[in-house]
């Protein structure tokens, strides 16, 4: 495995991170919960994980992204 690709990996789990303990807020408070982001790139992943992961928990569909650009 490369330098590059344990980078992906770090970093594809870092993101898990953040999307699981915001489902996990969301469904503690019952309230939505926001995760801001600086790139539309990083707002996608983590769509991509909430979708994939609100078929099993109903508290995903309490976590919203928003995007924060420079531009």
């Amino acid at each position: 495995m490369t330098s590059e690709e344990i980078k992906k990996k770090k970093r594809a789990v870092r993101w898990s991170m953040y999307v699981m303990d915001a489902v996990a807020r969301a469904k503690k408070s019952k309230q939505t919960v926001t995760i801001h982001v600086g790139k539309e790139s990083s707002a996608m992943i983590l769509q991509d994980a909430l979708l994939s992961l609100a078929f099993r928990e109903d508290a995903a569909w309490n976590v919203m992204i928003e995007t924060h650009t420079l531009h």
